[in-house]
């Protein structure tokens, strides 16, 4: 089972550090684990001009070295920051540049998917952020999945949270984040080893 995990901040301290947690345990399990940074990769934003109707870009830039490691992948996370309630540019051109994917007849079909997900505030639209990682995933026919450990220290999925209860702090202090993203990569290889026939 191979993990790809895709850091879609712009920058590598909080976002990042849930995905090596995530890709530490992994490989604990005896898994192959990677993580790459879009931040590294020239994805420029979509035009509009549905070439991808064919199953390719119009723009040959690194669109396809995203999309082939997603395709070689037999799970996908995705961590992105909340910027106003959502995803960040970088994460959003990817979900539109990766059209190209499903009218290509679905390449990134059943590939487990999670997102992870980095607020500065409590209720800084995290989990808007997330259902909206999730949507994308739904329309490429990828599985999404949660965890499935105790809900009272761990949530649905990893959000680490900036703001803590005496001010602000780093997400290596948020143990519920810290728990989350252990209990997420036990279920991704879960749920990977028991579809793996379905990705031929």
């Amino acid at each position: 089972m191979k993990l790809l995990a895709i850091n879609g901040s712009p920058n590598k301290r909080n976002t990042l550090f849930l995905l090596e947690v995530i890709a530490e345990e992994v490989k604990k399990l005896g898994h192959e684990a990677e993580i790459i940074h879009l931040k590294d990769y020239e994805i420029r934003e979509c035009k509009g001009c549905d070439a991808c109707l064919k199953g390719e870009c119009s723009q040959k830039d690194d669109i396809y070295k995203v999309l082939e490691k997603m395709q070689e992948a037999d799970a996908i996370v995705i961590g992105a920051p909340t910027y106003f309630g959502n995803v960040p540019g970088i994460v959003k051109n990817l979900i539109d540049r990766s059209r190209m994917a499903r009218m290509g007849n679905y390449k990134l079909r059943n590939r487990v998917f999670a997102p992870v997900v980095t607020s500065g505030l409590r209720h800084g639209g995290a989990e808007y952020a997330a259902m909206s990682l999730i949507v994308y995933a739904l329309g490429q026919a990828m599985i999404p999945v949660s965890i499935v450990e105790n809900p009272i220290t761990t949530g649905t999925f990893p959000v680490g949270v900036v703001q803590g209860d005496a001010g602000w702090r780093s997400v290596k202090k948020d143990e519920i984040a810290i728990n989350s993203a252990k209990a997420l990569a036990k279920r991704i290889v879960e749920v990977a080893e028991a579809t793996k026939s379905l990705r031929g």
